[in-house]
């Protein structure tokens, strides 16, 4: 158990979840969220030569013992996603890959116990990000079509150098999420994915930190279909 309520012990172990969630928080949640939100030709145009050219580098790390190896599963896992061009097979295989990720992770999602508070960073000027805009006002119904990293405190942004916006997503009792503090693959402790979303505006204000440029809290209402060629999801 933890903050959410929910028992993940059925899921720690589930080969499938755990190779998606590896490369989800590497960088392949860039291929994942800009699929969700029709960004096709970008992942083309920047996105998937910066992936394929990441699971290469470590890959080369690892056989030249310039990092702690890996084990055989995980060298499978990188081989099945390097491509030497990005031809129209390679699209088509990348794409199939990304729905599936995009299935596991939402198939894994629980309901929560009780509700919590998870913060969100959206860093100014990202590009590989979509929804950054802080231009909202309270009472406005926000819809977020990609799967949403969130943490269930501020984070690594509190002290870093970047400019950046902060949601705070008050998600009630029965609203979905994915806890990956169970996996070895989080980016930071008490990371949580939440599902595409609805998300109504409560409160919009400043903060003390300098960096922050805006705080927009959020309401969470409800899940939002996922449907990508012949997958749907509800």
């Amino acid at each position: 158990m933890n903050k959410t309520g929910i028992d993940w012990a059925d899921l720690a172990a589930t080969d499938g979840l755990e190779e998606t969630l590896y490369f989800y928080t590497r960088n392949d949640y860039l291929i994942i969220n800009n699929l969700l939100n029709g960004n096709v030709d970008f992942i083309w145009e920047v996105v998937a030569e910066m992936v394929i050219g990441d699971n290469i580098g470590v890959l080369k790390e690892h056989y030249a013992g310039e990092r702690p190896p890996f084990d055989d599963r995980t060298i499978g896992w990188l081989k099945r996603r390097i491509w030497e061009q990005i031809d129209d097979a390679a699209r088509a295989d990348i794409l199939k890959i990304a729905k599936n990720d995009i299935a596991n992770i939402l198939n894994a999602m629980k309901p929560t116990k009780n509700d919590i508070v998870l913060y969100r960073t959206a860093r100014i000027g990202d590009g590989f990000r979509p929804n950054c805009s802080f231009v909202c006002c309270i009472g406005d119904v926000m819809d977020f079509k990609n799967i949403s990293s969130t943490c269930v405190k501020p984070g690594w942004e509190e002290n870093s150098g970047c400019e950046f916006y902060r949601y705070e997503i008050t998600v009630p009792e029965g609203g979905l999420v994915l806890e990956l503090d169970q996996f070895d693959c989080h980016n930071e402790d008490g990371e949580v994915l939440l599902s595409p979303m609805r998300c109504r505006v409560t409160n919009v204000r400043g903060s003390d930190n300098e960096k922050c440029k805006g705080v927009v809290e959020l309401e969470y209402l409800e899940r939002l279909s996922v449907h990508i060629g012949e997958q749907y999801y509800v």
